[in-house]
């Protein structure tokens, strides 16, 4: 009898043990927004030639340059310490890319000085997506304009995953999140939606 009892009870056991196992940890549980000042190292690959006309419109914080090489636009560009003639473009901390130094071509215009209130540049979600503020014409949702784009990165592919239109800072940051779907047309009159409350893991400032 003890030992049915001894081989009930370790099954028992056994049992919720494998319950608990299979239960998934969500991942939109996390304990506290980490808030980052972006700093990018210097790259190890062959600097570029180019020149910046304007402060970033990407990341508002002074020193932040919006940049041409060749013919594309690099926004943001970051100074280099000690070097006045050399900028550090298309890093990204969310993918740990280094971006390349750009050497001026010709000096950097003059900065105005005003006080610019930091705001999230990138952020990763608890939903693991990455999010990232657009430069050029922002779609609206429910008449406000979307300032994030989100993706999805696995391995070598990129999967859009809806955009942000604003972010609530505290000990746990929270983003509004919709699909693509909600991005309305001008003059089309669209029924409101409601935004997925979405916890935020890092943001890069």
């Amino acid at each position: 009898m003890k030992v049915q009892i001894f081989i009930f009870s370790f099954l028992l056991m056994f049992s919720s043990t494998s319950v608990r196992a299979q239960v998934p940890v969500s991942p939109l549980t996390i304990i506290e927004t980490k808030v980052i000042r972006f700093v990018p190292a210097i790259p190890s690959g062959a600097a570029q030639e180019g020149s910046c006309w304007t402060e970033s419109i990407a990341i508002t914080r002074p020193g932040a340059w919006r940049c041409t090489v060749g013919n594309g636009i690099s926004d943001p560009c970051f100074p280099v310490t000690a070097k006045s003639d050399e900028l550090v473009c298309g890093a990204d901390p969310a993918l740990n890319t280094e971006g390349f130094v750009l050497k001026l071509s010709k000096p950097l215009p003059n900065s105005p000085s005003r006080e610019m209130k930091p705001e999230p540049w990138i952020f990763r979600l608890a939903d693991n997506s990455i999010c990232e503020a657009m430069t050029g014409t922002l779609p609206a949702v429910n008449g406000e304009p979307a300032r994030w784009s989100c993706a999805v990165h696995i391995r070598d592919q990129v999967r859009p995953d809806g955009v942000v239109t604003a972010l609530t800072p505290g000990k746990i940051w929270m983003a509004d999140k919709f699909p693509e779907s909600a991005i309305s047309i001008p003059g089309s009159g669209a029924a409101k939606v409601e935004p997925e409350k979405v916890p935020v893991k890092v943001v890069w400032e």
